[in-house]
């Protein structure tokens, strides 16, 4: 018997192990039997020297030979596992953790009874509802009766098809904590120039020249990014450029800063910045200051301005109306409650700023 292990389907960048994204896992086994170097050679010499049907004939019998010989193989790892599809008595459903492997054969062809299995090579599958470490503990139980059993078998090879666990929940986290480190950062992707952009919660890479087309990228490749740039563990780049908000107006859709700050009577205030060319450029006053003072979070909106910034900021969960307006001139405009958690996420400093105002104010 031989026993090799198969990683050919394990090319991926080795730090996914190291940073702890990522374990090795077991897919499958592949049994099956093999001739021997001298049983190779004896089988081309009768090719050489007999017609056609006499080798066709040659072939079904050591076929039927081979697998009679491995089919012991299976029966003694049915009676220590649970093999799925193996036995139909077996009651256990498919989606269920309960069954170990699953088994897997060709049908015999030219055998008298169509439903005859052909065990000259045969799959195991290990359980994907299984933990991990159940079906290492599987795979190695299995591979211990192999040795035991079937040692001197002189046909027998096993392939151990290794796999790969992904860790998704801390590769989800990882990926949250890179997207604000590397919005506004450039870099290269599919051998083009071009700069990472943080969007609605989303990180996409826009090319450079690029007026509108960007490309939405995919976890292990903000992943790579964050490994390759450096900013995996570090603290955010504060030269970046802040996150924005896509705002679709005049036929586009334009990349919106939220610049948080106070009024003179403290008052909250906030300011619309476009980077649609890479740098920031003034866009609108998203609020109005009228007369009185607001509660904390609260602005009236600059609807004269732009009917639609209500709508808007609804849309990305920015803040929600209280009910109230106030006319100014030919204008009335709605008071809304901006959510504190958003702003702080879209501009920390400028929030900070705001709320020691805030504070002053009430003090005072």
């Amino acid at each position: 018997m031989k026993i090799h292990e198969d990683r050919s389907h394990m090319n991926i960048d080795t730090r996914w192990f190291e940073k702890g994204y990522a374990k090795e896992d077991v897919h499958s086994l592949r049994l099956q039997s093999l001739c021997t170097e001298a049983e190779a050679a004896a089988n081309k010499q009768f090719y050489d020297s007999h017609t056609r049907e006499e080798w066709e004939q040659y072939i079904r019998q050591a076929s039927f030979e081979s697998s009679a010989a491995m089919k012991p193989v299976m029966e003694a790892i049915a009676q220590d596992f649970v093999c799925y599809q193996y036995d139909e008595n077996i009651p256990v459903s498919y989606g269920s953790d309960r069954w170990d492997l699953y088994f897997w054969c060709n049908p015999f062809n030219g055998a008298a009874d169509a439903s005859e299995r052909d065990f000259s090579y045969f799959t195991l599958t290990f359980n994907e509802r299984q933990t991990l470490e159940k079906r290492r503990k599987v795979c190695q139980q299995v591979l211990e009766l192999l040795c035991s059993r079937f040692q001197e078998h002189p046909h027998l090879h096993v392939a151990v098809q290794c796999s790969i666990w992904f860790d998704h929940p801390k590769i989800h986290d990882a990926v949250e904590r890179a997207k604000p480190r590397l919005h506004g950062l450039r870099c290269i992707q599919d051998q083009k120039e071009g700069k990472l952009l943080l969007q609605d919660g989303t990180l996409l890479f826009r090319p450079k020249y690029a007026k509108k087309y960007t490309r939405t990228l995919s976890q292990s490749q903000i992943l790579s990014l964050s490994w390759e740039l450096g900013v995996e563990d570090g603290e955010p780049d504060t030269d970046a450029a802040p996150v924005t908000l896509p705002y679709k107006k005049f036929g586009a859709t334009h990349p919106i800063q939220l610049q948080v700050t106070s009024y003179l009577n403290g008052n909250l205030a906030i300011q619309m910045v476009t980077w649609e060319s890479g740098d920031p450029e003034p866009w609108a006053t998203l609020t109005v200051n009228l007369p009185g003072q607001r509660q904390k979070d609260h602005a009236f909106i600059d609807t004269n301005a732009d009917s639609e910034f209500p709508t808007w900021l609804v849309r990305h969960g920015l803040a929600i109306p209280t009910g109230r307006t106030m006319q100014s001139g030919f204008c009335t405009y709605p008071e809304y409650r901006f959510r504190a958690n958003r702003l702080q996420e879209l501009d920390p400093e400028g929030y900070a700023g705001y709320l020691k105002n805030f504070e002053r104010r009430c003090s005072a």
